[in-house]
């Protein structure tokens, strides 16, 4: 079954959340694909070795295996199958949407795997996303049949109220930072 883990943003805080988070990411698995295309190019290996050493320290008895995303989409369609767990980092989205674009049914590729996604990787995943860096609200790749609002406090209601209104009636999902829900693949979640 394909496990999706959505993370409301600010991975880097150290708390018991994030924790937690990292752990469902690794909970069965341990072949890792990083998919950083939201980050500037110059810091990639930089991601890598942070993501792994974080990893690492909250499993030190497992053997982990971590790759970065290739941008050759031949090869990252080759990662995605190799992979057990698929991590979509924060970033950028739009830069994100533009390569996942790339991959058609992208889903497909990832079945069975656990599918990780912070901040722009969580709304990559929905059908529609409030963006928080630009103030759009925009369409995505419509994996998950929910509008998404990562970062999401209770001072953003009117943006809420707003989102609720574009599109159809899609259930919202609100994402606070460090905070993450799983949803099985039968669209059905928990926090």
């Amino acid at each position: 079954m394909t496990k999706y883990i959505l993370h409301g943003g600010a991975t880097r805080i150290d708390n018991q959340h994030n924790h937690n988070f990292f752990l469902e990411i690794i909970k069965w698995w341990s072949n890792i694909l990083i998919v950083q295309f939201a980050r500037k190019k110059e810091i990639w290996d930089d991601i890598l070795i942070n993501v792994t050493n974080d990893l690492q320290n909250l499993s030190p008895d497992k053997k982990l295996k971590t790759a970065l995303a290739s941008e050759n989409t031949e090869e990252f369609r080759e990662q995605i199958k190799n992979a057990d767990s698929i991590y979509i980092m924060w970033g950028n989205t739009h830069i994100l949407q533009d390569y996942l674009e790339k991959i058609p049914n992208v889903d497909k590729l990832w079945t069975n795997k656990t599918i990780a996604g912070s901040s722009a990787g969580a709304l990559v995943l929905a059908r529609y996303y409030y963006e928080n860096d630009d103030d759009t609200y925009n369409k995505w790749l419509d994996i998950l049949p929910y509008k998404c609002f990562c970062h999401y406090n209770n001072d953003n209601k009117k943006i809420l109220d707003k989102l609720i209104k574009f599109w159809d009636n899609s259930e919202i999902l609100t994402l606070e930072e460090t905070k993450f829900i799983i949803i099985e693949k039968d669209g059905k979640y928990h926090r």
